[in-house]
Order: structure tokens, then sequence, then C-alpha cells
């Protein structure tokens, strides 16, 4: 099941969906891009998870 996590910046809203497929996190960005992270059992942790590659994302992009 694909969750979504939104993150403002500079008044842009960025969307990604992510999903738990079984202790791996993978993060769909906008670009179409995909970002995976292993939670080694710590399922709760996902969306926290999923918005550093969020951020991440929109540092890199913003920085350009």
């Amino acid at each position: 099941m694909e969750e979504e996590i939104s993150l403002q910046h500079d008044g842009v809203e960025y969307t990604a969906q992510y999903a738990v497929h079984g202790d791996t996190l993978t993060v769909y960005l906008p670009n179409g891009e995909s970002r995976s992270t292993a939670l080694n059992g710590k399922l709760n942790a996902s969306e926290s998870t999923a918005m550093v590659h969020l951020r991440s994302y929109v540092r890199n992009i913003c920085s350009n």
C-alpha cells in the first residue's frame, strides 16, 4: 500500500509516494526517480525516513 508525504519549500509543494515491502522502504520522488532504504524492522519510522529522501531531493533541485 502506498502512502503520500508532502513538503512545502519556498511556496512550492513537493509530494512523493512511498511504500514498504518487507523491511524495505521505497520512495517515489516527483521526478520519477525512486530511492530505497532498509528499515531493519523499524516500520514505524517509514514516514520520517521517506521525508528524509524528499527533503534531500528538494535541497538538490533548489541548489541548482
